[in-house]
């Protein structure tokens, strides 16, 4: 059956997110509809309403919630079942896929055809990365809704399809962290906390964790790094002081900004790997010497979901949450409480408002908004000194009580 719903739209470049009524149809072969339980307001779909090639778009890629409906030919979902949805599903046709390397699948799957239209016109709305989850019901293929243990709580899962995929997946899956190796991360948002989460894991020696603001430094800690700096100028020196003067095997740049990249890439050991997770502006250039960079064998590597397999890693991550060997709590501070209120974080994220800092509740990482159903029915940075200034709170969470009707 079609939902006609309340949904979170961009009609325009760099507009304002505005509410208004969609149309989602049912899913075709191979395909799903999920009630969207959770979802998260990421720095991506802020950058989204940026730079999407196609407006109207509706934003949320990171998401939990139950399977509504299946199309023909799925087999191992059912309406009720449990599911975290992942953005990226291979194709299984394209070469890195017939080589084994899905995580670097050339064309994602989506939709045979759109399944949301706006419902004043008819007009086909894009859905973010494949999903678009500020609407209560999504379509996706069947293999990119992912069963999880449904004794783990909505918000908690949606953290698993971006910010702890991403995260733990880099330092895990991606950059390979070893047992004593030294690992810097600079930018201490949602998806950095969960590095320092990963490299934990992964048993790294020293786990040291950058941001200009001294305030998300204490969370850091928390999650077990092992030693923590606010941003500065000098922070290349300092950490190659904590190292002996040898520098880190692999550091972590979370938050788009070449400026930090080259403090990220100047501490570096012989050998080491700079994972660039941050997504700077398509415009943004980094600069290096790469004399010196050839000469210290070193590796610079771009990274988007940790190189997860999610029909593998999500149910794994959610037995970790589970059992404990993953925080996620710490993850989630603030609580929104309705779709009403995104263009205010939004805001928060572009650095616009002050209101996130004086709020304690705020601690720059991640925000839970309960809404409810009948709203919907009808769902900074560490930088040097002279570099971009920090944009404080690095994504939102919004939960989202969507009944199914």
């Amino acid at each position: 059956m079609t939902r006609i719903v309340r949904a979170g739209l961009i009609a325009e470049r760099e507009g304002p997110v505005m509410i208004e009524e969609v149309r989602v149809d049912p899913p075709g072969p191979g395909e799903v509809r999920v009630a969207i339980r959770a979802t998260g307001l990421c720095h991506s779909d802020l950058t989204a309403s940026r730079d999407a090639p196609i407006f109207p778009v509706v934003l949320g890629h990171e998401e939990a919630g139950v399977v509504d409906e299946v199309g023909t030919g799925v087999e191992g979902l059912a309406p009720g079942t449990s599911v975290v949805i992942s953005f990226r599903v291979p194709c299984g046709r394209c070469l890195n896929c017939l080589r084994g390397r899905e995580p670097w699948c050339e064309h994602p799957r989506g939709t045979a055809e759109p399944r949301v239209h706006r419902l004043r016109d008819g007009a086909p709305v894009v859905p973010f990365l494949r999903v678009g989850s500020f609407c209560p019901y999504v379509v996706v293929p069947a293999t990119g809704a992912i069963p999880i243990d449904p004794a783990l709580s909505f918000e908690h899962a949606a953290l698993l399809g971006c910010g702890i995929a991403t995260g733990v997946g880099a330092a895990l899956f991606d950059a390979k962290v070893e047992p004593g190796m030294d690992v810097a991360v600079f930018g201490l948002g949602g998806v950095g906390l969960n590095v320092v989460q990963g490299a934990a894991l992964a048993l790294a020696r020293e786990v040291i964790a950058v941001d200009l603001l001294p305030e998300k430094l204490e969370p850091a800690r928390s999650l077990s790094a092992t030693r923590t700096l606010q941003g500065d100028a000098d922070t290349v020196e300092r950490v190659l002081k904590l190292t002996g003067g040898r520098g880190v095997d692999v550091s972590f740049e979370v938050m788009g900004h070449p400026e930090v990249m080259a403090q990220a890439l100047g501490m570096l050991a012989p050998g080491g790997t700079l994972m660039v997770l941050g997504a700077a502006s398509r415009e943004a250039l980094l600069s290096f010497a790469p004399r010196r960079f050839m000469s210290r064998q070193q590796t610079i590597r771009g990274d988007s979901l940790g190189a997860c397999r999610p029909p593998e890693h999500y149910p794994l991550f959610a037995r970790w949450a589970l059992d404990g060997r993953l925080q996620v709590a710490p993850l989630i501070s603030r609580t929104l409480h309705s779709l009403e209120e995104v263009n205010d974080a939004f805001a928060a994220l572009r650095g616009q408002t002050t209101h996130t800092r004086r709020v304690p509740a705020f601690r720059y990482t991640r925000a839970l908004a309960a809404i409810s159903a009948a709203s919907c029915e009808g769902e900074a940075t560490s930088t040097a000194r002279s570099g971009a200034k920090g944009t404080g709170l690095s994504s939102s969470l919004i939960k989202a009580a969507f009944a199914a009707t």
